[in-house]
């Protein structure tokens, strides 16, 4: 079974954003189509397009909204993996995926070496685990429900 996950290609980003809900909104508004598991690490965003520039794309524009604070944009293809840093908009040097999974939580290494798919982890960690693909006003509500929340949660410390 696991031989049939790496034939399947895996598109991802590795983002800074805690909060899995904010980053699904987020590449929901920007018509960024995908599962998101939050991590210790950030939210991971596995993308639902796997064509070639669907990372690039998804790079620049979510790397855009964290600005300040870089992600890793990561591709599994025919079994190699690939993994590009980006901040502010821009695409960066490129990675050993070694070195840049060498410390990530064990659900993105086992989706990026294709043990597991995000349909699996979605099946085991369902609180963990929210969809990208919602209508844009359906994300923008979330995200001013989120940030109430925050804000409610900020004054209350």
């Amino acid at each position: 079974m696991g031989e049939k996950h790496l034939e399947t290609d895996t598109v991802a980003l590795l983002t800074p954003i805690p909060n899995g809900k904010v980053l699904a909104a987020i590449c929901s508004l920007n018509n960024i189509g995908g599962k998101v598991i939050e991590t210790g690490a950030g939210a991971f965003a596995v993308l639902d397009d796997t064509s070639e520039g669907a990372t690039d794309h998804a790079g620049q524009v979510i790397s855009s909204f964290v600005k300040e604070r870089p992600m890793l944009a990561m591709e599994r293809r025919g079994g190699q993996i690939t993994i590009h840093r980006w901040m502010g908009g821009e695409r960066g040097e490129q990675l050993s995926p070694g070195f840049a999974l060498d410390d990530a939580p064990g659900a993105i290494t086992t989706l990026m070496m294709g043990t597991e798919t995000i349909e699996q982890l979605a099946a085991t960690h369902p609180d963990k685990v929210h969809d990208a693909n919602m209508s844009r006003m359906k994300a923008f509500r979330e995200l001013r429900k989120l940030a109430k929340q925050a804000k409610r949660d900020a004054s209350s410390q």
